[in-house]
């Protein structure tokens, strides 16, 4: 390899174009929403003590349960958004792509553990959550990106690693926050996505 092009492949990350490349970005892009976005928020919450909670074993432990019981949600959030990019550029009719992301989600979620303190069918639940919001999804045009997190936002805000009474005020701030992550996800898609070769590689 040529030193321009090690120089090029660290300011240029590699293009999204096949199933294994979409399955990998919408993996570590879900866990970085739920990290990015819960660890902002407890950061704001607890302000000068935010250090000294990271210290905390019982903080660290309920971040972790807030991390792996938000994963699902934000994963069909990205995988929503995938999809209504895609949608326009698929030969097939819609079940079919909607067939493909369920079953991408099933061999991403089929890696994970069982988190513990989940129910057995913590797993099983993500994939029926999801086959319901892209059926949702599919029944009209492709939201904006920044509206895809509404429908689950509390779902992990519910789930954040403070107590309920110190963040009964907070759910429009933590809505708005997964908002401009989502946005921010969207754009490096769109960037780095080839739409309609991810569209022939999910349905043909």
């Amino acid at each position: 390899m040529s030193l321009w092009s090690t120089v090029k492949g660290l300011f240029a990350p590699e293009p999204v174009a096949s199933r294994d490349q979409l399955r990998e970005f919408l993996a570590s892009r879900a866990a970085f929403l739920v990290q990015k976005s819960i660890m902002e928020y407890a950061q704001a919450r607890a302000n000068m003590m935010f250090s000294t909670l990271l210290s905390e074993p019982a903080f660290l432990a309920a971040y972790e349960r807030s991390r792996w019981a938000s994963y699902p949600a934000a994963y069909s959030m990205l995988t929503e958004m995938a999809e209504g990019l895609i949608r326009p550029h698929a030969i097939q009719p819609l079940p079919e792509l909607h067939a493909a992301f369920v079953e991408l989600a099933r061999g991403v979620f089929a890696e994970y553990p069982l988190p513990p303190g989940q129910e057995p069918n913590f797993w099983q639940a993500a994939i029926e959550a999801l086959d319901h919001d892209l059926g949702a999804a599919g029944l009209g045009p492709p939201k904006p990106v920044h509206a895809i997190p509404d429908a689950r936002a509390r779902e992990i805000f519910d789930h954040l690693p403070v107590h309920e009474i110190l963040r009964q005020h907070d759910f429009i701030m933590f809505r708005n926050t997964l908002r401009f992550h989502m946005t921010e996800i969207g754009t490096e898609f769109t960037e780095r996505a080839d739409i309609k070769g991810l569209a022939k590689a999910l349905v043909g």
